[in-house]
C-alpha cells in the first residue's frame, strides 16, 4: 500500500522521502534535474528493498466498470449506514474479519482488495503488490502533467500528450527492468493493464495524433506478448505457475484489445487467423492460453472476449530472439516519436520522460501559462521536490 501524503499550502502533497541504502538505484537520464516524476518513480523503487512482500500477490475487486457495479455499490453505501454503530463498537474486531488486509477497501461490497491471494484463492482478480503499486503510481505521474491542476492552460492536448509521455515510460521501465529478472518486468505489465483499464489511461486516446497512438498501443501489445514468451521460455506460462496473476493479466489484454479497437486505436480489419496481425495482438496472447492451459479470469464478459478470436495464431519457438519484435518495433517507434512534446522539447530526443511534467519547467513558463501570472509552485513546495519528497495534485 503507498504511504499515507502530507498536505501542502498549494494543492498539493508531498511526503518524506524514503531512505535509502547505498545501493541505490541509479537516477534515469530520462528525468530533468527537479522533477517530482523522478521523485515518484524513485519512490516505486524503494519496493526493491523488499521483494518477497512487494512481489507477492495479493486480490483485488475488478478494476472495470461493469454492468451491476452501481447497484452494489449503493447496497453498501445502504448496509454501512445500517452497521454504522456497530463498526464503532467492532474496531477491535477488524484484523480478525479483515484477514491479511494491508491496503484501504475500495467501496465496493464485499471488497476483497489488499488482502493476501491464499486467504481467497478462487478469487479471479490477482495482481503482484508491485503491480498494484506501479499503477498506482501512474495517477502520480498524470496529475503532475495536467496544467489544470496548476490553475495553468498551455495547449489542449498537454494532458492527453502526458498520458502518452506516462505509456512511453512504461515501455522504458520494461526495458530497465530486464536486468531485475521477469517478476519486476511483470509489474510493469500488470501496472500498464490495470492503468490502461481506467478511464485516466485512456486520455492519451484524445491527443491530435492518430497514427501515434496507433503505434503505442500495438507496442503495448508487443511487450506483453514479449513478457509471455520469456515466461514461456521459463515454463511459467500455465495454471501450475509461479505467476499466480497470470491469468488475470492474459485477460485484462484481452480485455484491452478490441477496447482500442472499437476506439479506432487498433484497426478492425482480420486477415489469416493463423498469422500474427500485431492489432489482434489479444489473438495471440489466446493462442498462449490455449496451448498452455492457462485459466482466463477476471472480466464478466471473458467467454464474450474470447469468443471472437480463434487462438490459432502459430507461437514462436521457446528462445528465439525478439520473437515479437518488440525489440525492433520499439527501435522505430523511438527513432519516429522521440520528438519535442512541450516548451522543453527542444532537448527532447528519446521517448517518454518528463518535459510536460509541469514541476519540471522554469518558474517563468509556469507564470506565462498560469491563470493569475503567478508561479503555482512556491519555494515551499519546489525545496520539497529537491529534497526528494513525492508530491501529488489532489
Amino acid at each position: 500500500m503507498p504511504p499515507k501524503r502530507a498536505a501542502s499550502s498549494s494543492g498539493t502533497s508531498a511526503r518524506k522521502k524514503t531512505k535509502t541504502p547505498t545501493d541505490e538505484p541509479p537516477r534515469s537520464t530520462r528525468w530533468s534535474a527537479i522533477s517530482a516524476s523522478a521523485n515518484a518513480d524513485a519512490d516505486y523503487k524503494t519496493i526493491w528493498k523488499n521483494p518477497d512482500k512487494w512481489y507477492s500477490f495479493m486480490t483485488i475487486c475488478s478494476p472495470i466498470r461493469e454492468d451491476g457495479d452501481d447497484d452494489e455499490e449503493e447496497d453498501d453505501d445502504d448496509e454501512d449506514e445500517d452497521e454504522e454503530d456497530d463498526n464503532d463498537n467492532n474496531d477491535d474486531n477488524d484484523d480478525t474479519e479483515e484477514g491479511s488486509r494491508d491496503g484501504p477497501k475500495c467501496g465496493k461490497k464485499n471488497c476483497v482488495c489488499f488482502k493476501s491471494v491464499r486467504e481467497n484463492p478462487d478469487h479471479p482478480w490477482i495482481v503482484s503488490r508491485a503491480g498494484f503499486r506501479k499503477y498506482y503510481t501512474q495517477n502520480i505521474h498524470l496529475s503532475l502533467r495536467d496544467p489544470e491542476n496548476f490553475d495553468m492552460y498551455t495547449y489542449n492536448d498537454h494532458a492527453g500528450y502526458g498520458g502518452l509521455e506516462i505509456v512511453q515510460n512504461l515501455f522504458l521501465d520494461y526495458v530497465e527492468a530486464a536486468e531485475r529478472g521477469w517478476r519486476e518486468q511483470w509489474a510493469v505489465c500488470e501496472g500498464l493493464a490495470l492503468w490502461l483499464l481506467k478511464p485516466a489511461g485512456g486520455i492519451m486516446l484524445t491527443i491530435d495524433d492518430g497514427e501515434c497512438v496507433k503505434a503505442t498501443i500495438r507496442l503495448v501489445g508487443r511487450m506483453f506478448l514479449d513478457m509471455l514468451a520469456q515466461l514461456d521460455n521459463q515454463g511459467l506460462v500455465g495454471d501450475a505457475t509461479d505467476v499466480k496473476s497470470l491469468g488475470t493479466v492474459m485477460a485484462m489484454y484481452l480485455k484491452i484489445a478490441p477496447s482500442m479497437r472499437e476506439m479506432g486505436a487498433l484497426e478492425g480489419a482480420r486477415g489469416n487467423k493463423k498469422k500474427f496481425k500485431v492489432d489482434y495482438f489479444d489473438d495471440a496472447i489466446l493462442s498462449y492460453a490455449n496451448r498452455r492451459g492457462v485459466t482466463l479470469q477476471g472480466p464478466r464478459d471473458i467467454d464474450e472476449l474470447t469468443a471472437n478470436l480463434d487462438g490459432e495464431v502459430e507461437l514462436p519457438k521457446k528462445g528465439a530472439k525478439d520473437p515479437w519484435r518488440w525489440t525492433a518495433e520499439l527501435k522505430k517507434y523511438e527513432e519516429h516519436y522521440g520528438r519535442p512534446t512541450g516548451p522543453k522539447s527542444q532537448k527532447k530526443t528519446s521517448i517518454g520522460g518528463d518535459a510536460l511534467d509541469i514541476t519540471t519547467w522554469t518558474s517563468a513558463q509556469r507564470k506565462e501559462a498560469s491563470f493569475d501570472h503567478k508561479d503555482p509552485l512556491g519555494k515551499r513546495e519546489i525545496d520539497a521536490i529537491k529534497k526528494g519528497m513525492v508530491m501529488q495534485l489532489g
